[in-house]
């Protein structure tokens, strides 16, 4: 896969990836704090379509900076199988988190809940597929994510 270490190896914590890192924690926060303020009364569906035009004109703007792709590679960037996937999996995100705030969730404990749950799904994929590496503190990360869920799931 294209644009990710080989197999077995681990990227450096560079000041490139702590910056990308901060830049997602930062968007992370923001979504869940607009996440947890579309009211009760609005239609979900009509607030992630206003939240796709936003991100959609914002890839638009920021695509010229990456490279620009020569004739039919947009499309086939467009409508590959990963975008399709990647469309899929961020409205199961917007949808199951806007939903669990709506049923009472909680700003402070859901994301976390989420990203740990999501941890132990992507383990054995990690490991099979990617052939990442698995340390005693990789192993240990994954222990407290689980008792976190558990002392999460207690209230």
């Amino acid at each position: 896969m294209r644009g990710t270490p080989a197999a077995g190896t681990e990227p450096r914590m560079t000041r490139a990836l702590l910056l990308c890192l901060g830049v997602a924690a930062c968007g992370n926060a923001i979504y869940h704090l607009a996440q947890k303020s579309v009211p009760a009364g609005a239609n979900p569906m009509v607030a992630l379509m206003g939240a796709y035009l936003v991100a959609f004109a914002a890839a638009a703007a920021a695509a010229p900076f990456f490279g620009l792709p020569e004739g039919g590679a947009w499309r086939a960037q467009l409508f590959s199988a990963p975008a399709l996937w990647l469309g899929a999996a961020v409205f199961l995100i917007e949808i199951g988190f806007l939903l669990a705030y709506r049923a009472g969730g909680g700003l402070q404990w859901s994301g976390v809940a989420v990203n740990a749950a999501s941890a132990l799904l992507l383990l054995p994929v990690a490991l099979l597929v990617f052939r990442e590496a698995f340390t005693p503190a990789r192993a240990g990360g994954l222990a407290l994510c689980l008792g976190g869920l558990w002392l999460l799931s207690r209230g």
